[in-house]
């Protein structure tokens, strides 16, 4: 298993710029992007994670998934997941 040499603050940053970035695009960079963050969702903070959530509530409202049939499926099932984790995390709040 590859293990980069960064630390949680760098790493969560480059992955919310990574998924920033990859909105809207119609290429395959969006699959892998998302891929990276639901592997290492232990690894980001609640702030992070909030972060990321709010990023896709602003691309729904938006209307900036790229190509509504292909690419909103995969971006909807994303904010689900995030929105997953954040439940799971304060479901005993």
């Amino acid at each position: 298993m590859f293990t980069p040499n960064v630390n949680q603050d760098d790493f969560a940053s480059l992955c919310i710029c990574a998924i920033r970035y990859c909105q809207g695009r119609q290429t395959y960079m969006p699959s892998v992007i998302i891929r990276v963050v639901l592997d290492n969702l232990d690894k980001f903070t609640d702030k992070d994670l909030r972060v990321m959530i709010s990023d896709c509530e602003y691309q729904s409202y938006m209307k900036s998934y790229g190509n509504p049939s292909i690419d909103k499926p995969m971006w909807v099932a994303y904010e689900n997941k995030l929105k997953e984790e954040w439940g799971r995390r304060h479901a005993h709040s």
